[in-house]
Order: C-alpha cells, then sequence, then structure tokens
C-alpha cells in the first residue's frame, strides 16, 4: 500500500475495485484527479437521448448505484471530493454552466490537457461535452475512440460506448499499487524453490559435512563453468576455421577440379 499523494502522474493504482490512473495531483488542497484506467462498463450518455450532462442517466449511475459499488469495495466515500465539471459544448456554447459530482467523465478539454497520461483503450468511450446546446442537436455528445482521436459525436442515447469516471480523491488515502515491488528479482519464486530444495537434501545428512558439501558444490559449478567456455571457444575457432577465404578456396578448386 502506497500513499495516493506519492504517486506521480501516469502512476496506476486500485481503489475500491477499480483500476485508476493519476492525472494530477494538487498539494495545496491534498486532491489527486484520477481516471479509470479503462472504461468500467457501456451505457448510453442519456437514455432519453439528451446531450445535458446535468440530466443524464449516466450521471446519476455513476454518483449512486456505482459509487456504492466502490463504497462496498472498500473505498471511503468521504475520500470523493466534489468535482466541478465545464460543460462548454464543442461549438461554445455554454449554456449548460457547470455541474458538481464525486464522479464526472472527462470534458474533451481536460481530456487534451491530460491526454500524455491516459491509456489507450480498445474501446471507445464519452466525454460529458456536448456537441452542441442547440437544440435542434441536443443529443450529440462527443468521444475519444479507440486510437486515441477526440472529436466523434454520437446519438447520447447510444448504449454501446465505454464509461471512464473521473474522481477528485483525497491524496491522504492509502491505495493499493500494481508491481509495488518493481525492483524484485523475477525468478524470486523459483530461488527460493531452489533453495528449499537444496535445504531439503542437505538436512539429510549431518551438520557438520554442510560447509564441505557446499564448499564442493561450489567448487564443480565453478568447473563446470570453466568448462562451458572452454568448449564455446572450442567452437567458435572450428568456425572460423571452416568459413577462412583460404578454405573457401581449397573447396572451389577442388569443385573445379572435378
Amino acid at each position: 500500500m502506497k500513499k495516493l499523494a506519492n504517486l506521480k502522474p501516469g502512476a496506476y493504482f486500485f481503489y475500491g475495485g477499480v483500476q485508476w490512473v493519476v492525472l494530477e495531483s494538487d498539494e495545496k488542497i491534498g486532491a489527486t484527479l484520477a481516471l479509470a484506467a479503462e472504461p468500467v462498463f457501456h451505457r448510453a450518455f442519456d437514455e432519453e437521448n439528451r446531450n445535458d450532462w446535468r440530466v443524464s442517466s449516466l450521471r446519476r449511475e455513476l454518483n449512486g448505484p456505482f459509487l456504492d459499488a466502490l463504497i462496498a469495495e472498500g473505498a471511503n466515500r468521504a475520500a470523493f471530493l466534489d468535482w466541478e465539471s465545464d460543460l462548454t459544448a464543442d461549438d461554445g456554447m455554454t449554456d449548460y454552466g457547470t455541474t458538481t459530482d464525486k464522479i464526472a467523465l472527462l470534458s474533451d478539454s481536460l481530456y487534451r490537457k491530460y491526454r500524455q497520461y491516459i491509456p489507450l483503450v480498445d474501446d471507445w468511450c464519452w466525454t460529458l461535452t456536448p456537441w452542441t446546446c442547440n437544440p435542434s442537436s441536443s443529443s450529440y455528445v462527443r468521444l475519444v475512440d479507440s486510437s486515441g482521436e477526440l472529436g466523434n459525436y454520437y446519438s447520447a442515447c447510444y448504449g454501446i460506448w465505454g464509461a471512464r469516471p473521473l474522481c477528485y480523491l483525497e491524496s491522504s488515502i492509502f491505495v493499493s499499487v500494481p508491481y509495488e515491488d518493481e525492483t524484485a528479482d523475477p525468478r524470486a519464486d523459483m530461488i527460493e524453490e531452489a533453495r528449499d530444495a537444496v535445504l531439503e537434501v542437505l538436512n539429510g545428512y549431518p551438520v557438520d559435512v554442510w560447509g564441505d558439501a557446499i564448499a564442493a558444490a561450489v567448487a564443480s559449478l565453478f568447473q563446470w563453468k570453466q568448462d562451458a567456455e572452454d568448449t564455446a571457444k572450442e567452437e567458435a575457432a572450428t568456425r572460423a576455421l571452416n568459413n577462412t577465404p583460404g578454405d573457401q578456396g581449397g573447396n572451389d578448386n577442388a569443385a573445379a577440379e572435378g
């Protein structure tokens, strides 16, 4: 476990049963902005086909059942801080204003800002940015496609696109970090198994012969290493001799004479 405050942007961690990636840490207020590393599910942005995040069915699910599921998996509800989202449309309209949530989605501006830390996924995912606030096109929402391109838009009622939750967490919490022991020898389990096997064999002999047995084993290993090196050198020399220009010429002459 590590304190979230100690993780840098781009680092992965687990909290509430979900894997997240750090986008930014704000030391002044002790909070960390984090995005789900992958979509947590596929949903319509809004089941009534509205591109207004304020009334979105996805917003209600993320801040209701989904947040409850995170708590059930061990997350602290108080660790999820209120987060204000800018709902400015792609065409610049600001009719929808802002919203405040515990769980939100990326806007297209935040996606651009943090793109270097956002892992690509083999999926298309919603942002919360509307294409426009104009009533004539009030169903279109911006998405990020699997190549990382931003700019596609689809009707909000489509339930085939992914949702990647965004949250603001207290940096003081402790989280689980994958590959925490990155400096460990990846052969550690094999080494431990081999060590136990050696000890089991030695256990069958009096302790006073252990030292001599280990010394003899080490000496044999060094001898095998030296023999292997000598063999490799001999083989290399043989290959070099067989491939010399003189030999090749002799072979050619023999073939010509034949």
